[in-house]
């Protein structure tokens, strides 16, 4: 790789930066190699065919990730040399596959040890005995037994067979065993029709009926009326628990847990809303420019004058938004946060299961680091405690549509 400096301004430092097309050539040569042992197409065995036929199959594909990896590792490699940390994702304009211009955009300096008398609120509430009862009423009214009867209702669960269950049926219906809850709420096509037919249906039987002009022969498997509890020892047999001591320890963990959460996710906000006062960055209206075309595929250069009003209102947002990220970057180095590997994983497993890709992952990762943060920023900056009830807090906590910064 080689660059250049082609611009240097206060808030911005721009660089040619050209790859070594050889070397990448010969590692794009290399990972088609490493791929010819397990290739497989049609007239040739597996790990027989010719790497030129490989190289017309996934060369592009392969290129276009090697090049990826490159270009991500060689601007690195130049913030590392040039000492730079960028505000923002820096920006990339190619001229071709193997040359672009790179833009980074400054970070300004920013003295946190300055600001640690500044008053951050800490909020908290109490689980008390009322809050538990009146949860676990409202688990009453959620959770419910199936009682098989005989004629259905206008409230009744129906599980039924799609008898002529074929391609125009797959259409609408995903599998040919159905359950319909006639308590939903919804004025889907589909759902309306099946509720006129079936609401009056004996168990057992058959039907008939078209919905979005598709015939449907049915067979009724088993009609429900929902059972809901009379009291809390119906309840705890509903939820398979020993004793009703034993739901209201789990309520109160349940409820402990969100009082927890919530009372860092409010100690971040004000955090970075006070921090933000405090210490006002000038952010460029390019970078900002930048930002709006990226996450809201705005062009400012084609909007009409009409949609100044909410133009100004977004590049508001966006100029908060990027210096709230900016300081909560600079809060993980100065708090030296971190969430280790094993942390992680017991995090997902119990909150997300074994399964999860890669957006999840980082969902993860930010709430712990969001947490870690929250925790020694108590410690760090003076606090002013505010009491609520449960009610309030969570209150708050569904009506606090403030914007959140990014964590990761």
């Amino acid at each position: 790789m080689n660059y250049k400096n082609i611009e240097k301004k206060d808030y911005k430092s721009s660089f040619e930066v050209s790859l070594d097309q050889e070397s990448i050539t010969k590692i794009i040569d290399q990972k088609i190699t490493e791929k010819q042992p397990t290739f497989e197409i049609a007239g040739f065995r597996k790990g027989k065919v010719p790497i030129n036929i490989i190289k017309s199959k996934i060369g592009p594909q392969v290129e276009n990730e090697v090049l990826n990896d490159e270009i991500s590792k060689n601007i690195s490699e130049i913030s590392e040399k040039e000492k730079i940390e960028s505000l923002i994702q820096p920006d990339v304009q190619f001229k071709d596959s193997y040359n672009f211009s790179l833009s980074f955009f400054l970070k300004p300096e920013m003295k946190l040890e300055e600001l640690k008398t500044s008053e951050i609120e800490k909020i908290s509430a109490d689980v008390t005995k009322k809050d538990i009862d009146d949860f676990r009423d409202k688990v009453r009214k959620e959770y419910y037994s199936l009682e098989s009867i005989e004629v259905a209702d206008d409230k009744s669960i129906i599980d039924f067979e799609i008898v002529n269950f074929g391609d125009d049926q797959k259409k609408i219906f995903s599998q040919k065993e159905v359950r319909i809850d006639f308590n939903t709420k919804t004025e889907e096509e589909t759902f309306l029709d099946l509720k006129k037919a079936l609401s009056k249906a004996k168990n057992k039987s058959n039907f008939n009926m078209s919905t979005k002009g598709t015939p449907i022969e049915g067979k009724i498997k088993d009609i429900h009326k929902k059972i809901f509890p009379n009291n809390d020892e119906e309840l705890i047999k509903i939820l398979k628990l020993d004793s009703v001591d034993d739901l209201n320890t789990k309520i109160s963990d349940k409820l402990n847990e969100d009082v927890n959460y919530l009372q860092k996710e409010f100690f971040i906000e004000d955090l970075l809303k006070v921090l933000s006062e405090k210490k006002k960055i000038n952010v460029h209206s390019e970078v900002v420019d930048l930002e709006l075309k990226r996450k809201y595929q705005i062009d400012l250069s084609t909007l009409k004058d009409e949609h100044k009003d909410r133009i100004d209102n977004l590049k508001k947002l966006t100029s908060d938004n990027i210096q709230k990220d900016f300081i909560f970057s600079e809060l993980v180095k100065y708090l030296d946060a971190k969430v280790d590997q094993k942390e992680l994983q017991e995090h997902i497993q119990k909150y997300y299961g074994e399964k999860i890709d890669q957006r999840t992952a980082e969902t993860a990762y930010g709430t712990l680091l969001r947490n870690k943060i929250a925790d020694q920023s108590m410690k760090t900056f003076k606090i002013k405690e505010t009491k609520l009830s449960l009610e309030d807090m969570m209150k708050k906590g569904s009506h606090n549509n403030e914007p959140s910064t990014n964590s990761n």
